[in-house]
């Protein structure tokens, strides 16, 4: 029996996809440019955005940021904390600043188009064209990208559908935190009018390099140090991103 007897092709496996790039970023500052950034929604509800961006080295950076809650918690932007505080998510902070540190605008304000993209089909099992809403306003803007590397355990669904950790790890990027590209200043150092951009410098210093421990197990990660108090800044009328 021939050594390929037992290679033939399955459909009812994923097949080959079109990549570049792939592997994982050490953490560290990078100055990138938006390729896509597109809506998408979660079986939950949650609506998050897709971002695909390129590094000045060529380098891919994808990620997609949930920018509300599911369906079930109220699809909104924001939590309330135990102190019955409201607290913004993470992934529309993050999805905020993009658009704020790049057009000047809040996200909820940019405009969107639909377009036609290759996205990943869960029935296909394959990337196939998809009808999306783009953020076009962000196309082709620059921003610098503070980029973490983190260990993250690998998960497999059981017998009640939960996912659960295997016992395996494996590494993975994760947008930290955006700064403006010209300058290297945050949406805080804006709205406060800072007259320099020292959190990009501590944010460096603090992360460049390290790997973050996030499976099972690992203690938990303290919040950013030195990062700018925003809490009582009132807005300006006139837009500061501009």
């Amino acid at each position: 029996m021939s050594l390929l007897a037992n290679l033939k092709s399955d459909e009812s496996i994923a097949g080959e996809r079109d990549s570049v790039g792939g592997s994982v970023l050490d953490s560290a500052l990078y100055k990138a440019k938006v390729i896509l950034a597109y809506l998408t929604k979660a079986s939950s509800g949650a609506v998050g955005l897709v971002l695909n961006l390129k590094t000045e080295a060529g380098r891919e950076i994808r990620q997609t940021i949930y920018m509300t809650s599911g369906t079930a918690k109220g699809g909104t932007n924001y939590y309330t904390n135990k102190d019955g505080e409201k607290q913004y998510l993470p992934g529309f902070l993050v999805a905020n600043s993009l658009a704020l540190l790049t057009i000047g605008k809040e996200i909820s304000d940019v405009a969107t188009e639909t377009k036609v993209v290759n996205a990943y089909s869960k029935e296909a099992k394959a990337d196939v064209p998809t009808k999306v809403e783009m953020l076009v306003e962000l196309l082709g803007q620059e921003i610098l990208v503070g980029l973490i590397r983190q260990t993250v355990d690998k998960n497999q669904k059981n017998d009640a559908g939960e996912y659960i950790p295997t016992g395996e790890t494996r590494d993975e990027n994760e947008i930290d935190k955006l700064f403006r590209a010209r300058d290297r200043m945050t949406v805080a150092e804006i709205r406060a009018q800072a007259q320099s951009a020292d959190f990009a410098d501590k944010w460096e210093a603090k992360f460049t390099g390290v790997v973050k421990n996030k499976s099972k197990g690992a203690g938990a990660n303290a919040g950013t140090a030195g990062a700018p108090k925003t809490a009582g800044t009132p807005k300006p009328k006139a837009s500061l991103f501009a």
